[in-house]
């Protein structure tokens, strides 16, 4: 399954970097994401950011545009950034597809237009489902995000 996704669940899925390469058959990727990840992610020396910039460079990573029309729509809601309005958008246009978003209202404008929506902690536990990631792991990963300061709602434990 593709699946596109935002900033928080790509850098999580940098932070065990086989991940990037490993759990869904492609990524893509609004280029509003990749600016926010891999450029500024750069600038600020954060590792990730490198290793979203290589997985782009050797394509297991796709940077797509979306369609303007569905963008600019949907980024006239305040409550979205641009690059969740991009990653709607995206994944209205590639309709057999998961999204990987993490704020709420995104999620939900996301969800209200068809799309299977999911965030970072469906990744991690997807990924070790999978086997693609020991349960061990999995488990020191979300202990990592949130000491860096990743929230998990009370209504997903």
């Amino acid at each position: 399954m593709r699946a596109v996704a935002n900033s928080t669940p790509l850098i999580a899925k940098a932070k065990a970097p086989y991940l990037l390469f490993e759990v869904y058959e492609e990524d893509i990727i609004p280029p509003a994401v990749y600016d926010e990840v891999a450029v500024r992610g750069l600038e600020k020396g954060y590792r990730d950011a490198g290793l979203v910039k290589a997985a782009v460079e050797e394509g297991s990573i796709r940077v797509e545009e979306p369609s303007r029309s569905i963008e600019e729509t949907l980024g006239c809601a305040p409550m979205l950034h641009r690059s969740e309005a991009g990653v709607t958008a995206l994944a209205l246009r590639h309709r057999a597809c998961l999204v990987l978003q993490d704020e709420r209202a995104a999620r939900l404008v996301a969800r209200a237009l068809g799309p299977e929506v999911h965030g970072t902690l469906y990744v991690v536990m997807a990924a070790a489902a999978r086997e693609v990631m020991p349960v061990e792991e999995a488990l020191e990963m979300l202990n990592r995000l949130v000491a860096e300061g990743f929230r998990i709602s009370v209504e997903l434990t």
